[in-house]
């Protein structure tokens, strides 16, 4: 019996990456996954990779920046699923986030910020309803109810539904000219905070996790681009672990955030990131001149588009 059996999932942003990996896991578990993505092709593989190994997964086309998008995803989940349960928001298409405030454009602020905050709002606001229609998870198995936490005479509600929304390692950290990113990303923590608190009453859930950097499928390919394995190697070297993230990795640590080990967690920003947050500056910089003293030939993914050093 797999821990989300009979259990009616959305993952957004899910045809590649981390949201595909997040589907492959819940899939693997036993829940039944919509992926919702803009990226048709890359989501029916992921779709027909779900379905090959038993797994239950459909896909719907959109940009959950929509409100009509996040409407009709809530709408297919439960017409084809019985139900809604769990709501992965990942999905983010990249808009151009280099520039101070003084340098992004307004148009891109408001697209970016729309799709990194604006869905997830849109997305709890149809999946929320939902989830409280479709009730406690039909294999949950509560302990006989003691008393504790009591309300008005009655068990307070429990199980009904879990969201998890991604924000990153830059919601936590900021880096130099990449306003929409790290605002939007920092936002989604006082979302999910507040969606939290809101939320917990009806016996939903709410986190986020904070990925550090993770190798997708977009990002091997920047690196094979313009990369080499010298500047790889730095990247890792500013990792405690000594290597950077996976997209299961995250998946891993989203199947636990809905699971049913996890119902007394919520409005807490999990960061899985090899321990790259928990370290000094000071050693990272270090270690980072001895390197590249080493390898001063080395290139990243990062060199593209740099432009001019700011020393």
């Amino acid at each position: 019996m797999g821990r989300f059996d009979d259990r009616g999932a959305i993952v957004t942003g899910g045809a590649l990456g981390i949201g595909a990996g997040c589907a492959r896991r819940i899939a693997a578990d036993g829940g039944n996954v919509l992926i919702v993505d803009v990226n048709e092709e890359a989501g029916a593989n992921t779709v027909n990779e779900i379905r090959a190994y038993g797994g239950k997964a459909e896909f719907m086309a959109g940009d959950v920046s929509q409100r009509s998008t996040a409407e009709a995803m809530v709408e297919t989940a439960v017409s084809s699923f019985g139900r809604l349960d769990l709501l992965v928001q990942n999905a983010y298409a990249g808009a151009d986030n280099s520039g101070s405030a003084v340098e992004v454009e307004p148009e891109n602020w408001h697209n970016g910020m729309g799709l990194l905050v604006g869905a997830l709002y849109l997305g709890a606001k149809y999946a929320v309803p939902a989830m409280e229609e479709s009730g406690t998870d039909p294999n949950y198995e509560p302990a006989p109810w003691n008393g504790a936490g009591r309300r008005h005479g009655n068990p307070p509600a429990r199980n009904i539904g879990r969201i998890v929304n991604m924000s990153s390692v830059h919601g936590l950290h900021q880096a130099p000219r990449s306003l929409i990113y790290n605002a939007g990303k920092a936002a989604v923590i006082g979302l999910t905070k507040q969606m939290a608190i809101d939320f917990g009453p009806l016996g939903i859930t709410v986190n986020a996790i904070a990925p550090g950097h993770i190798v997708t499928e977009r990002g091997n390919a920047m690196w094979n681009e313009i990369g080499d394995d010298a500047g790889f190697r730095l990247f890792e070297l500013h990792y405690p672990v000594r290597r950077t993230g996976e997209p299961e990795d995250i998946a891993n640590a989203v199947g636990f955030l809905c699971s049913n080990e996890a119902s007394f967690i919520t409005g807490q920003v999990l960061a899985v990131d090899g321990g790259l947050t928990i370290q000094l500056q000071e050693n990272l910089v270090m270690d980072s001149k001895d390197y590249i003293v080493a390898n001063p030939e080395l290139k990243t993914h990062f060199d593209l588009g740099r432009g001019s050093s700011r020393f």
